[in-house]
């Protein structure tokens, strides 16, 4: 193994491990359980949403994409079930949204982005969706989002056991596992999943056109994954995250292609060990991760076969003072080590990343003031040091008002550098400033409670990387050619109420997108302060939600206004989506029969140009928990 990535498993354990015992050995500990809140994990002025593990059962047949789409008010470019899909935040491109998975970012360092229709929703316990800049605290790439998956320790003394199992349109189905088992001192949680479906959907290309049948748009995919904790006292807890997936996919033929041969494999194991420590003078987190992750493309009727690799290994460790002070600092440093082959790159690709990060807040009162600050290098040389300032104040018991102003970059991916041709090795990271400020309240009365919010947002972003072909080229090329602006509003409501044995809760939300192209283009020809191609500026979503007993019953809408495309238009749209389920025990043992109907309406829409979207399309499936607390 390369001697970077042991450096990079090994020195930041080595470091914790110097720091806590010259801690321990001046103050005398007394025992401290670990429950600390991370000042990453919570930043002053955020724009967040949460989902815990009740919540992500609904959507247990689903991936991270689909969860986005329909309940965070994300736009999510893709084409379909088990198709490429990349988010957009606020008008940002699909590498500005940052997705993390125990705390270590999963996206491509050689495509700068995540597929997120390979995620399930299943393989964390809790999901946060954070909007706007945050780059200070986490890195590259958090310009428009951050996402965060979590696995957490539950320990209990239980045995767990759950399963899910859906069929649906087009060949879908899917089966999921899950075993949890352990006690006080170690768990263990073992989840297995695997999908697959023929996709086979007809499609509308224009009206008065006979339907045609998708092909070459089978999927299957497997996941495994594997999470092991050990607390051998109050004051340290070790953890161990294992996932391995495979996914086998057929890329369907555009409407103006009568057949495609083209599919994909991926391939990805990821580890991630942690090590929390809780001393007097406060909490310690190391964690190194090892990622691995292959794409084979080909085309057998083009005779292309294109492998591509990359290896990252990652290490961290952050500190944290303890509270109950006012002012609670956080200091953290990084590093990354990542090896990358392609067929594109005319020799094996290397590069360290390192950086240096601190937090300060305080919360007293009305008031709650953040400062943030990183300094990061790619291969020894410096990036823009970036700050980020949050504040908080409740105007009244139930009115706050938030604000956040940061700086924000994204380091060019190894493709932008060095893909042969078109790479650029001189090329320059993207970055530039965001600012936004909410507005937020929350009434209750008697078993009635309404709350809303309204955001703005302002982001500017300089030396944006573009492909395209230069005066004199024949090919693309990676360039910073030009410059972004990004503003807009996001409104939110909702109101839950209860009466007798019923519940009733509804969301509403609407966000306005202005996301121009500052600087005039020809190939790809844009005008100046032109829509950003793919960026609808206007979305919508509301749902409503009825339960009674074991009952449920759910209807979702999502409106999404007229986007460019890089051939042609793409026409507003907006899509439907029904669900009913039922809840009974067995035993005292949760057993949930569900029906869900996509495009309830049968809209006929694109999202991309030439690539359809399939009608309507049902699921059913049924779900089953068995709990049992164990033995000390």
């Amino acid at each position: 193994m390369n001697k970077s990535y042991l450096l990079s498993l090994s020195y930041l354990l080595v470091f914790t491990g110097v720091l806590v015992g010259q801690a321990d050995s001046i103050y005398q500990l007394s025992s401290v359980t670990i429950q600390a809140e991370r000042i990453r994990d919570n930043a002053l002025g955020a724009n967040s949403m949460h989902w815990d593990s009740d919540e992500i059962q609904e959507f247990a047949s689903h991936s991270v994409a689909d969860l986005l789409q329909q309940e965070g008010g994300v736009y999510i470019k893709g084409y379909g079930l088990g198709s490429l899909s990349t988010s957009s935040i606020r008008g940002g491109s699909a590498g500005h949204t940052l997705v993390l998975w125990n705390g270590l970012p999963l996206q491509s360092p050689m495509l700068g982005q995540l597929d997120l229709s390979l995620l399930p929703v299943g393989a964390a316990e809790s999901i946060q969706l954070e909007k706007g800049g945050n780059t200070a605290l986490w890195g590259s790439g958090a310009i428009g989002g951050l996402l965060s998956m979590e696995n957490e320790g539950d320990f209990s003394n239980r045995l767990r056991m759950n399963t899910h199992t859906s069929v649906g349109s087009f060949g879908n189905f899917q089966q999921q596992v899950g075993i949890g088992i352990g006690n006080s001192v170690w768990q263990s949680r073992t989840q297995v999943f695997h999908q697959q479906a023929q996709n086979d959907f007809l499609y509308e290309i224009a009206k008065g056109i006979p339907k045609r049948r998708q092909t070459n748009a089978s999927l299957s995919q497997q996941n495994l994954l594997q999470d092991l904790y050990w607390k051998p006292n109050d004051q340290n807890q070790f953890s161990l995250h294992i996932w391995r997936q495979e996914s086998d996919r057929e890329i369907p033929p555009t409407i103006v292609q009568n057949r495609s041969e083209a599919r994909q494999e991926d391939r990805a194991t990821r580890f991630v060990l942690e090590w929390e420590h809780e001393a007097t003078v406060g909490h310690f987190h190391a964690k190194s991760g090892f990622f691995t992750e292959s794409i084979l493309y080909s085309d057998a009727q083009i005779g292309l076969v294109a492998p591509s690799e990359f290896k990252t290994c990652m290490g961290e460790l952050v500190y944290q003072s303890r509270k109950p002070l006012a002012h609670t600092w956080m200091l953290g440093v990084t590093h990354s080590y990542t090896q990358a082959e392609s067929n594109g790159y005319q020799e094996i690709q290397t590069e360290n990343r390192s950086a240096l990060f601190a937090s300060w807040k305080w919360k007293e009162g009305k008031w709650g003031l953040q400062g943030s600050l990183r300094q990061g290098w790619i291969e020894s040389e410096a990036v823009p040091l970036v700050p980020m300032i949050g504040l908080e104040y409740k105007l009244t018991p139930q009115v706050n008002f938030l604000a956040k102003v940061s700086r924000n970059y994204r380091l060019p991916t190894l493709n932008e550098r060095f893909w042969v041709p078109g790479g650029n090795p001189e090329i320059l990271p993207e970055s530039g400033w965001s600012e936004e400020a909410t507005l937020s309240g929350e009434f209750k009365r008697n078993l009635s409670n309404f709350s809303w919010s309204l955001t703005g947002f302002n982001r500017n972003i300089n030396n944006w990387i573009l492909w395209s072909i230069r005066e004199g080229q024949s090919y693309w090329s990676a360039n910073n050619i030009t410059r972004v602006w990004s503003r807009g509003m996001e409104v939110r409501g909702m109101f839950a109420t209860t009466w007798n044995a019923w519940k009733l809760n509804t969301r509403l939300g609407y966000d306005y997108i202005r996301s121009t192209n500052q600087v005039a283009l020809e190939n790809p020809r844009m005008l100046a302060g032109q829509q950003l191609l793919y960026t609808p500026e206007h979305q919508a979503f509301g749902k409503l939600s009825l339960a009674w007993q074991g009952l449920r019953m759910t209807y979702s809408h999502r409106f999404f206004g007229k986007a460019r495309g890089i051939n042609e238009p793409l026409p507003a749209f907006d899509v439907g989506t029904a669900r009913i389920q039922y809840t009974s025990q067995i035993k005292s043992h949760p057993i949930t029969l569900f029906f869900e109907l996509n495009n309830a309406w049968n809209r006929s829409y694109f999202i991309v140009e030439r690539r359809p979207m399939p009608g309507t399309q049902i699921q059913t499936g049924i779900n089953l928990l068995f709990h049992k607390k164990t033995p000390s």
